[in-house]
């Protein structure tokens, strides 16, 4: 392996439709694979959701799921971190339910599985998430989870994403909530990161940070763009991406990020 290219998944490398040019991905991955390139698909999403998006692309690409708390590559896990404490999520759940900023009837809960939704939730909600989520369970409680929970996703009302943001990383120690680019946030473990995904998968291939490109356009994607050699960000990345990231390419919906990988490749 010469070189890892790492993509954040929505509002970066899938258009605002959630889907991208499969024929331009095939002859982008063939030539990846004469050079020793690796794609790798990075984000919040879960590993499920990941593999069902690059559906026939399984085994030639790599997948840093959940934020990077879990990293696979042609159906291996080479790296799955801590779950969330049940002790430390039912906290959340019960605090945010009695804060002015959410409801549990807007929160899911991530596991390999799949995602946890409360029977109280709008069917409107549950639709929404079903999206993201191959798999979505109903529970009439957070405490009757059995499997571990890597993540949780908050949605917030009109116009408090952040001010609810805010109160959580105000509230809660050891667990930091970022953006993703909708109405909510996933709160993931303070020191878990895309970055600790690319890590590990960076020393499973022997690949240093400097032979590492990455692409985001959120907050969730900070760490792995400081992590990365060359780091690019969407021209509708919010504000603080754009900032840290070594260039600005085109917007999500134009798939800025294929036409720059195409063009790496005509310069190499």
């Amino acid at each position: 392996m010469q070189k890892i290219i790492a993509s954040d998944m929505d509002g970066t490398f899938l258009r605002e439709d959630h889907q991208f040019d499969r024929e331009r991905f095939r002859r982008l991955l063939d030539r990846f694979q004469e050079k020793g390139y690796l794609f790798v698909a990075a984000s919040g999403r879960s590993l499920l959701s990941l593999q069902a998006v690059f559906q026939g692309f399984e085994d030639e690409v790599a997948f840093i799921a959940e934020n990077g708390s879990v990293v696979s590559y042609k159906g291996e896990i080479i790296f799955e971190d801590q779950p969330i404490d049940p002790k430390v999520y039912m906290d959340i759940v019960h605090r945010l339910e009695d804060s002015p900023y959410g409801s549990s009837s807007f929160l899911v809960l991530s596991g390999r599985q799949g995602a946890y939704l409360l029977t109280s939730a709008e069917q409107s909600y549950i639709d929404m998430i079903s999206q993201f989520y191959l798999k979505t369970y109903l529970v009439s409680d957070f405490s009757e989870i059995t499997e571990d929970i890597v993540k949780i996703v908050a949605t917030f009302p009109d116009g408090t994403l952040e001010a609810g943001q805010d109160w959580l990383n105000k509230h809660f120690d050891s667990v930091t909530a970022v953006t993703t680019g909708f109405e909510s946030v996933d709160i993931i473990l303070s020191d878990s990161h895309k970055a600790v995904g690319l890590h590990h998968l960076c020393q499973h291939f022997g690949v240093t940070a400097q032979e590492v490109v990455a692409f985001g356009d959120n907050q969730n994607d900070l760490e792995m763009l400081d992590f990365a050699g060359l780091s690019l960000a969407t021209s509708n990345a919010k504000p603080e991406v754009k900032q840290v990231a070594d260039t600005v390419i085109g917007h999500c919906n134009d798939e800025a990020v294929l036409t720059y990988m195409e063009d790496m490749l005509n310069d190499n």
